[in-house]
């Protein structure tokens, strides 16, 4: 049976190598820790990739999805915020942070082989 360190491994060179490209061609690639978040921080993915990323990680890694909800973490492309300003009060868009979907969290739930934090 793998210990947690050998997914973590599994983990980051799957990032490294599929989906840690530089931002733009002038820029360096983001440096990697295991508490990279994908979805907070410096380099938070965009709704469109990040959907390409996790199908990819859920697929590669056999872990369950049942509990996942991309909202949680990507909460604010869903919403498009076209002339907010005409909306009643209770009806405007408003920003809601998203949860940090890190690294480690990706390893720890591929150990489990299912979602671990929704």
């Amino acid at each position: 049976m793998s210990d947690l360190h050998d997914f973590e491994k599994q983990v980051m060179d799957w990032y490294e190598n599929n989906w840690n490209g530089r931002v733009l061609p002038f820029f360096k690639k983001p440096a990697l820790t295991i508490e990279t978040s994908l979805s907070t921080g410096k380099y938070p993915w965009a709704n469109e990739d990040a959907i390409e990323i996790v199908d990819d990680y859920f697929r590669r890694f056999n872990v369950d999805r049942k509990n996942f909800s991309f909202v949680k973490y990507w909460p604010n492309e869903e919403a498009i915020p076209p002339l907010n300003f005409l909306r009643s009060q209770e009806h405007k868009w408003r920003w809601v942070k998203p949860e940090p979907l890190t690294l480690k969290m990706l390893a720890e739930s591929a150990k489990a082989g299912c979602w671990l934090y929704d």
